[in-house]
């Protein structure tokens, strides 16, 4: 029975594995062709891609990073957004140092004080960053392409180098998908085929191959003798006597059978000692690696001790540091009391108007280097991390209600119009004292450079789990230029440069103040002379 299913197999399955090669060879040849295709695509997007959009993220790492950074990585993350290829960009200098990560979207700005200096992994990407001319790298291993496109100033200098970092996953999907699609005609075309020979072979062979069935179980009865009576000349008479041949034969090869299977035994029992050997190795090797789990335990242990003990170092430097800033506060104020107190007696006493005058610029320095320390030290306590905010569920169209009675000498001074339009049933959740503090500044800056007529209107919205609050004058207006850098510390517009009370930290603090209770601050303007709004997030409160 065996013999015959053997002869059957070498008639029929050759023609199946034949169709199977073609076929599968062809759609291999087809599969290659088009990821090639595909590959040579992905890599030509990526190269425009990349040579397009290396002078955007330069010149907005320059504009922004150290001003806006939060801004930065709007515009770094709207831009990888267009090309889902992208896995990773880097900003860098001609010697490879890594001036920005597109990882930092998510983890925050690096920290290169603390954390040290990064470059490009090795020195072929160094180099790379150096080059005049834009360079790639093809990793086969990780299904990634790198490219590092240079960038050039107006006077063509090369300062700058922008690395792109590109996935293949989407070509190995679509060849996963073309592989599937093929294996699918590919299945349907052999199943026909296989049924089509099938059904030929069945009707021209099957009766001759008959008798050699009856044959094979003859001798399956153990008549060894036996022979098949099939006079044909073709294959199937050759095969009935090479059966007959095999009848005669079969007592031969069942001895050598018993031999074999006698040498199988002996073989078997060498591989198992061998298995019990390796196994006994095994045994050996699993006690190592018990003995060096138990040595990790022991450092981990030793680990966090250590972990521990710089924790608290740290702890106690940040207690020194405002202790220091309490201090410094502290020596810094006292000098100026008197002088503050003092200086309006003797300008009130003078008679005479130029030591007036004197006297007058000397009250004004005086009242603008008090709020100076006043204001630096603030910023610095809001950059502490020790820095602490008592949240608690406020009624923002109340609060701001208070803050405008509170600031009514300086709204009727500047003759300004205010106009609170604020959903009382908005709930925020805030510090009290900060959030006045913030809405003084925001309002003593709307008031100082209003115009005639000065309107300011007060409005808010709730987004989700924020609400975004806008004051908006009709004051003197601000360019590109003075938005984009009005929240860093000591600026002033052009406009208030003269304003000797003016310490150029009020926004600064405002900034950080909005960044404490987690939300986002920034302002918006036409142009000059149209007027300025201020918009800042905070967190819903939930009233209990």
């Amino acid at each position: 029975m065996k013999k015959f299913h053997s002869v059957k197999l070498k008639i029929f399955f050759p023609l199946l594995l034949i169709l199977l090669v073609v076929f599968l060879t062809s759609s291999l040849v087809i599969i290659d062709r088009e990821s090639k295709a595909a590959k040579e695509t992905i890599i030509d997007t990526a190269q425009s891609f990349s040579s397009l959009s290396t002078a955007s993220v330069v010149n907005d790492y320059l504009f922004y990073y150290d001003s806006g950074f939060y801004k930065f990585t709007e515009i770094i993350d709207n831009l990888m957004k267009l090309n889902t290829n992208l896995l990773e960009l880097q900003i860098v200098d001609v010697n490879g140092k890594i001036l920005f990560d597109s990882t930092e979207i998510v983890n925050g700005k690096y920290d290169e004080t603390t954390d040290g200096e990064r470059f490009l992994e090795n020195a072929t990407l160094r180099q790379g960053a150096g080059d005049p001319t834009s360079s790639i790298f093809l990793t086969e291993q990780t299904r990634r392409v790198d490219i590092i496109q240079p960038y050039f100033e107006e006077m063509g200098q090369h300062a700058y180098s922008v690395r792109y970092i590109f996935s293949l996953s989407s070509l190995d999907a679509m060849t996963e998908e073309l592989i599937l699609t093929i294996s699918l005609y590919s299945g349907i075309f052999i199943i026909i085929s296989f049924l089509l020979i099938f059904f030929l072979f069945n009707y021209f062979i099957s009766a001759p191959i008959g008798e050699l069935t009856k044959g094979a179980r003859q001798m399956s009865s153990g008549n060894l003798g036996y022979e098949v009576q099939i006079k044909s000349k073709d294959e199937i008479g050759e095969l009935a006597t090479a059966f007959n041949t095999m009848s005669a034969d079969l007592k031969l090869s069942r001895d050598n059978l018993e031999q074999y299977s006698k040498n199988l035994e002996n073989l078997v029992a060498e591989r198992t000692k061998e298995l019990q050997e390796k196994t006994q190795r095994l045994e050996q090797s699993n006690q190592d690696l018990m003995a060096a789990r138990e040595q990790l335990s022991a450092l981990n242990k030793n680990l966090e001790i250590r972990v521990q003990e710089r924790t608290q170092e740290v702890e106690k430097l940040l207690k020194q540091k405002d202790e220091f800033i309490n201090q410094l506060g502290h020596d810094l104020k006292n000098p100026l009391g008197p002088l503050i107190n003092l200086i309006p007696l003797l300008e009130e006493k003078e008679t005479d108007a130029a030591k007036k005058e004197i006297l007058s610029v000397l009250h004004r320095n005086a009242d603008y280097m008090k709020n100076l320390v006043v204001k630096t030290l603030e910023l610095a306590v809001l950059n502490s991390p020790n820095a602490r905010f008592s949240m608690e569920p406020l009624n923002l169209s109340e609060e701001i209600t208070h803050i405008i009675s509170n600031k009514k000498i300086l709204f009727d001074e500047h003759y300004v119009k205010i106009s609170n339009t604020i959903d009382r049933s908005l709930t925020v959740k805030a510090d009290r004292l900060r959030l006045e503090e913030l809405l003084t500044n925001i309002f003593e800056n709307s008031a100082k450079y209003c115009q005639k007529d000065c309107k300011i209107t007060i409005d808010a919205k709730q987004t989700n789990d924020f609400i975004t609050i806008s004051i908006k004058d009709n004051g003197i207006g601000m360019t590109k230029e003075e938005i984009d850098r009005i929240f860093d510390e000591f600026y002033k517009a052009d406009s208030a440069r003269h304003d000797i009370q003016n310490t150029g930290l009020g926004m600064s603090i405002c900034k950080r103040i909005v960044e404490k209770h987690g939300g986002r601050i920034w302002v918006e303007s036409p142009g000059p002379g149209k007027g300025t709004t201020v918009f800042f997030t905070l967190p819903v409160g939930v009233t209990t």
